[in-house]
């Protein structure tokens, strides 16, 4: 059964691996551009040790733009097909590390068939499978909480090795690094003490625990953003190191653990100050961002609006998820409450369960509250509430295989058991694995089958264009494509000229141009920034359908060449 489960694992990984880093050249999304110039001028200003001119993009993205300017030590920097990949390559990598770094935690809180079926769960999110093919923060931020969240966890229900505690706030410090909507675990850590509280030898336990974790996230962002690398901040970065290493060492019952906590609460403090003095523009920005809608309009529930309000997130949830997420999700919790009673384990794992729902509410509702929004913000619980669907697909199947065995006489055999185990493992991959292979690599197109009887285009906007690269290659197959002009809507125009061979446009702009083509994307005409059927009365030549939904029109505009 062992090598079964090594095979089947093997299998799973390899089939990952190609639908991350097979063709990352394709479909250009938003910002892309934006964060290929930003990690080629961080790594530009660590080179020439002009550290303060790091600080960059109020994210931070500090992780994207080191792991992104990575590439300019092996090609040329610039905003191409070639760095794109490059780039994607990279953040792959670490995103794949990240799982890897997961999935052996899953299997340390619950053993070898929820990491397994976690590692299916995770690997085949489509929606995360999305964020982490794109050169951008929210996939770093997520693989980065996400493993705060299991490492803290690990922590607060085994209490020693403190290793556990230390990697965690490392581990949030790569979090914040990321994207600082990660400050959002910041209350969710002394409700994870609360429910491990038996765990705990007493009060003062809570403070030392709250303090080297935050001390090793301070001493981790220290390290990691050049802007810090000043010789102020390197005695802050020592002090805060031997307060650690006296918390960890210390009897947590003596007076002078007090002491010692209380100057480690003052440095952090006074750390916190001279940081926020430091990136003051940052955390303006982050200001900012949270109470500005975006400038360009969401298109939700039928209303083109910049600020879709408090259900975006719930539909966000129920539409990027699969169609197992959230009712395994919510199995597996109803099922170790059930259970909570019936040994330790099961009730170790029951408030780890807790924990894992308590960083989703938080998420969801914290982000809810801003007024600038976008689905990819809400990319963190997805992982959380995986690793719950995976806890619910396994205790789903013991419950089923002991209803089926109590209530109807079968016989609880080894080949009959197996025998479930292959079919449910079937069933998992054709519903949560099959219908991602076929969008390859358009996997930000796809949304739940339980939405397959609506128009999912007059709810929700759909796109991160997706699709303008195919109308692009259609366009090149053109006879002398390079002498070809394309009017494109404006939110096409950045990501059909990066493929196009010919010359293009905005729709929006005045040009002398005369226009062979004019390509309309799905998000400008559910914004009405130009109606589906374009505004040069073409003649509809080719539509780019992805996922049974319409993403782009390519008009050919008659007589263009006779009217110049």
């Amino acid at each position: 059964m062992k090598k079964i489960t090594l095979l089947l694992a093997s299998g799973l990984f390899l089939i990952a691996v190609v639908l991350r880093m097979h063709a990352l050249d394709a479909h250009w999304s938003s910002d892309e551009a934006r964060w290929l110039r930003r990690s080629a001028q961080f790594m530009s200003a660590v080179q020439k040790g002009e550290f303060a001119e790091t600080l960059i993009a109020y994210h931070p993205g500090v992780t994207t733009m080191w792991f992104a300017g990575l590439r300019t030590f092996f090609i040329q920097p610039g905003v191409n097909i070639e760095n794109l990949v490059f780039a994607r390559w990279l953040i792959g990598i670490v995103i794949f590390a990240g799982i890897g770094i997961a999935c052996f935690l899953f299997y340390k809180l619950f053993g070898r068939w929820v990491a397994l079926v976690g590692f299916v769960c995770l690997a085949y999110s489509p929606f995360f499978l999305a964020q982490t093919r794109r050169v951008h923060t929210d996939a770093l931020a997520t693989i980065f909480i996400f493993i705060t969240v299991l490492l803290f966890l690990f922590y607060c229900q085994n209490a020693q090795p403190r290793r556990y505690l230390i990697l965690s706030g490392v581990a949030f410090g790569l979090a914040l690094m990321s994207k600082s909507y990660a400050l959002v675990l910041l209350p969710w850590v002394p409700m994870s003490l609360f429910l491990f509280r038996e765990e705990r030898p007493g009060g003062m336990a809570y403070i030392a625990d709250a303090i080297c974790f935050l001390n090793c996230t301070a001493l981790t962002t220290l390290a990691l953003w050049p802007i810090f690398w000043t010789l102020p901040f390197g005695f802050m970065a020592f002090g805060l190191l031997w307060v650690t290493l006296i918390l960890l060492r210390a009897p947590l019952n003596e007076r002078s653990s007090i002491v010692v906590m209380a100057a480690a609460g003052i440095g952090f403090g006074f750390v916190c100050v001279r940081a926020i003095q430091t990136v003051w523009n940052v955390f303006d920005r982050i200001n900012w961002a949270v109470k500005t809608p975006h400038e360009v309009e969401h298109f939700f529930l039928g209303v083109v609006v910049n600020d879709p309000g408090w259900l975006f997130y719930p539909f966000v949830l129920t539409i990027k998820s699969t169609p197992l997420m959230l009712p395994l999700a919510i199995i597996g919790c109803f099922l170790l409450w059930k259970r909570r009673q019936h040994s330790e384990e099961t009730l170790r794992q029951f408030r780890i369960v807790l924990a894992l729902v308590a960083s989703v509410v938080l998420f969801t509702v914290c982000l809810s509250s801003t007024s600038k929004k976008f689905s990819r913000y809400l990319l963190p619980a997805f992982p959380m509430l995986e690793i719950l669907a995976a806890i619910g697909f396994v205790e789903g199947f013991k419950w089923s295989y002991n209803v089926l065995c109590t209530h109807f006489g079968i016989e609880q055999t080894f080949s009959y058991k197996n025998t479930l185990i292959i079919i449910t493992c079937i069933g998992l991959f054709f519903i949560q694995v099959f219908p991602i292979l076929s969008l390859h690599p358009y996997y930000g197109t796809y949304y739940n089958l339980c939405w397959k009887g609506t128009d999912i285009t007059k709810i929700i906007t759909v796109g991160e264009a997706s699709g303008l690269d195919l109308a692009a290659r259609h366009l090149n197959d053109k006879s002398e494509a390079r002498k070809l002009v394309a009017q494109v809507s404006p939110l096409a125009t950045e990501f059909v000229r990066r493929y196009f061979h010919g010359q293009a446009y905005r729709s929006d702009r005045v040009t002398r141009l005369f226009p062979d083509y004019e390509v309309v994307y799905i998000r400008d005409s559910q914004i009405g920034k130009v109606p589906q059927t374009g505004t040069l009365n073409g003649e509809l030549e080719v539509v780019i359908t992805l996922n049974g939904i319409d993403h782009v029109w390519i008009y050919r505009i008659p007589d263009t060449r006779e009217t110049r």
